[in-house]
């Protein structure tokens, strides 16, 4: 082979190393369902980054059945959903560097086994859930204040809004919202009026909803350079709840600060940090629910009308009965009976159960989360 064959065949060899992706460097393929994925995460301590480095290892290891399924409908939100329980997929881990950096945030380098088929397996399963109960609609509303003045717009707001529309969730439209509408949830988030907002929601047909305020304040003015900096910080607290039962599922709040020459420029870059903190934890408290929900797993409510107490004991003792029932706590009032239910089916699922178990209990309503019936003679 002469010389000038040799330097072609291993610049070719180059080319080939130098365009396969890293991704592909990082994966071994333990068996057709296995796969060992080196991967760094990052996080702001070093738990969140270990969770950062699970999910991406998740996403490499299936990443060409991921890719397949890239144009099928509801395909960002399937993804995301699956990727917020990637440490159920993973067999084994092992760290192997875990460091601070000087700006406060954690990288850890991991090493762990990946099950692509139980990937691809709930994957089937959360599509089907998801074709049968519909894309879920979220209510947003988030008050916003800056040097105690209400803003018409949340910066905080606009960034949860968008996190959540790529990840195919679909909003209610803050231009729908009414002006009295408007008025009834600012003053529900300044008192804190759970049923007040909870109403509103329902309104606009929203399953979930979120709430907060947020302010940003003026500080000190620094001179950098000969030129006088405003500073400025910002603080939140977000809050999401189910519409029909009115359950805490998410409540995240942070700090962020900012500084300009112009104030209310200074105001916003602290409020937009302070979005870019909240929202992606927001996001994904959301997306652990939704799976849950979809999959069955959580509370159910079952609420009863027109019976005696005797027969609210005997209800709860028998829904004890009822498979796939983990768990019942209940409260009565006036005839009426709402029971708590923890079950690892959906609400449609349970419903039948219940009335293949309970006699004289006649089901006259099932939403995703509540079921609703009364008792008859």
């Amino acid at each position: 082979m002469s010389k000038r064959i040799r330097n072609a065949c291993f610049i070719a060899v180059m080319i080939v190393a130098f365009t396969i992706p890293a991704s592909a460097q990082n994966i071994v393929k333990k068996s057709p369902n296995l796969a060992e994925v080196t991967i760094v995460g990052m996080g702001t301590d070093k738990d969140e980054a270990i969770r950062d480095a699970m999910r991406k290892a998740v996403e490499r290891a299936a990443g060409t059945f991921i890719y397949s399924q890239s144009q099928t409908k509801d395909f960002t939100l399937i993804r995301d959903t699956i990727l917020t329980r990637s440490a159920g997929f993973i067999q084994s881990h092992t760290i192997i560097s875990a460091k601070e950096s000087e700006d406060g945030l954690w990288n850890v380098k991991i090493k762990a086994v990946v099950s692509i088929k139980g990937i691809e397996d709930t994957w089937g399963v959360v599509k089907n859930l998801l074709q049968r109960t519909g894309r879920p609609k979220i209510m947003v509303f988030i008050s916003e204040r800056i040097n105690n003045s209400k803003q018409d717009d949340s910066t905080v707001q606009t960034r949860i809004e968008n996190l959540l529309l790529t990840s195919g969730f679909l909003l209610v439209n803050r231009e729908q919202i009414k002006a009295i509408q408007k008025k009834d949830l600012e003053s529900a988030v300044a008192d804190d009026n759970l049923a007040k907002m909870q109403a509103v929601a329902k309104q606009f047909g929203a399953q979930l909803f979120i709430s907060g305020s947020t302010s940003a304040i003026a500080g000190s003015t620094r001179e950098v350079y000969g030129v006088a900096m405003n500073r400025y910080g910002a603080d939140g607290d977000i809050r999401c709840y189910r519409s029909d039962t009115a359950q805490l599922l998410a409540s995240q709040n942070a700090t962020a600060y900012s500084a300009d020459r112009t104030p209310r420029v200074a105001a916003k870059k602290a409020l937009t940090t302070l979005g870019e903190k909240l929202g992606p934890k927001v996001q994904l408290d959301i997306l652990r629910f939704w799976q849950d929900a979809l999959e069955g797993r959580g509370e159910l409510i079952l609420e009863v009308e027109g019976l005696s107490f005797k027969q609210y004991l005997q209800l709860k003792k028998s829904l004890k009965n009822v498979k796939a029932v983990k768990d019942v706590t209940g409260n009565y009032s006036n005839g009426i009976a709402k029971c708590s239910i923890q079950s690892d089916v959906r609400a449609e699922i349970l419903a039948e159960r219940i009335v293949e178990t309970i006699e004289n209990l006649e089901i006259t309503d099932v939403s995703q989360n509540v079921i609703k019936g009364k008792f008859t003679e």
